[in-house]
């Protein structure tokens, strides 16, 4: 027996590699380990051999301790020769190969004794690092114990060990089945399911779970892990973006009903209808009026939802120079981008009443038709405690008899 078969009669997973990881020589129990048989490792790269994840950590490992010529630990995953992998310490030092082709690296599980809960500390590292929680799940006890991850949802689970029987509890009535059925999947790894949780202190928060069933050592018992994610917030951003959507298709039908009616208006009667009975509504405004202008004169008329002063201050404004009257005397629209440029333009509306009420809250618009005018109309819809608008603009409507 040589020196090569004295390092691989362990009962611990063990290999001879070369200096840049490939397979010279494996025990019987890293070969189950790896989740093959020796004859077809013999000759492959360790690192080929693990899960993806895992690859860099083990040609790391292995480079650590053929260069520095000193003892390299590390927490490594592998396939294992069930459904489940296996995470094992792995020690690794530089030997000297027994036919004397120069240096090898010794690659050997370690026991981990009672420790075994240092072997999930590069889970809990990642899941930290992704904003995760990490749990232990025992299907016999039928309980969750936390195990670490991102502190935020520490926070929502605040004693280490909970029956999940609470957590059921706790869970929306709508995902309690879902729940239990992960809980009792058999799968190596799971897919990922949502459900309502009610928490002590901020109500309820929408989270994902995923598990896997990890072997904690080569020996060692299989255990359940959950990964926890709390989608509170992205939730609560989609919720919002989903009313944002429904909120700006209703108003582009209202605005399409609001236009068509509009069009649709042949005589005043019907202009006036349709405009006190649609405009606000449709531009979320408080109140709206509307002036009319026949042979010379303007005639004024609103929904009632504009305040008395207002209204009342607007009807005798129409016949002094002001936006509005200009608009719809000339035809020409007419933009007001402040209330300095308001007053520049028209001085006398220092003057008005209600001048000091505009802002952005305030605006004047009218939608100009094709059709040969016969009578000219403007529009003022009040939107106090509205969102704000763009500067106000005033333009002439025009419809036929």
């Amino acid at each position: 027996m040589d020196a090569s078969d004295e390092l691989l009669r362990s009962a611990a997973p063990s290999a001879l590699l070369t200096l840049d990881g490939v397979i010279r020589s494996l025990n019987a129990t890293m070969a189950r380990t790896l989740g093959g048989s020796a004859e077809q490792l013999v000759g492959g790269n360790i690192g080929d051999l693990l899960p993806a994840s895992q690859r860099l950590s083990a040609e790391t490992l292995v480079v650590h301790a053929a260069t520095t010529r000193t003892v390299a630990m590390r927490v490594l995953e592998f396939s294992g020769p069930g459904h489940a992998p296996v995470v094992c310490l792995i020690e690794a030092r530089a030997v000297q190969d027994p036919s004397g082709g120069g240096r090898l690296v010794w690659l050997h599980a370690l026991h981990a004794g009672k420790d075994r809960t240092g072997l999930l500390v590069p889970f809990r590292l990642a899941a930290k690092a992704a904003h995760l929680g990490l749990c232990m799940y025992s299907p016999h006890e039928r309980e969750l114990e936390w195990m670490g991850g991102a502190p935020a949802l520490a926070m929502l689970f605040p004693e280490a060990s909970v029956p999940l029987s609470d957590v059921v509890r706790r869970t929306h009535p709508d995902d309690r089945v879902a729940l239990r059925r992960l809980a009792r999947t058999t799968a190596a790894e799971s897919p990922w399911i949502s459900f309502r949780y009610l928490t002590e202190r901020d109500g309820w928060h929408h989270l994902a779970c995923q598990t896997r069933k990890i072997r904690l050592g080569y020996d060692g018992p299989e255990r359940t892990f959950a990964v926890v994610r709390d989608d509170t917030q992205q939730e609560a951003r989609r919720r919002r973006a989903l009313v944002a959507l429904n909120a700006e298709r209703q108003r582009a039908d209202e605005v399409a009903d609001f236009s068509s009616a509009l069009i649709a208006a042949a005589t005043e009667q019907e202009l006036q209808q349709v405009v006190l009975t649609r405009l606000a509504a449709t531009f979320g405004a408080a109140g709206a009026a509307l002036a009319l202008i026949d042979e010379g004169r303007l005639h004024f008329s609103s929904d009632a939802g504009i305040p008395l002063p207002v209204a009342k201050a607007v009807q005798e404004s129409l016949d002094v120079p002001n936006p509005l009257g200009l608009a719809l005397r000339t035809g020409e629209p007419q933009f007001i981008p402040s209330r300095a440029e308001y007053i520049r333009r028209w001085p006398h509306g220092a003057e008005l009443p209600w001048i000091d009420q505009l802002g952005p809250h305030c605006a004047v618009s009218v939608s100009p038709s094709a059709r040969p005018a016969i009578s000219r109309s403007g529009l003022v819809g009040d939107l106090r405690q509205r969102a704000p608008l763009a500067p106000a603009r005033a333009c002439p409507h025009e419809y036929s008899e």
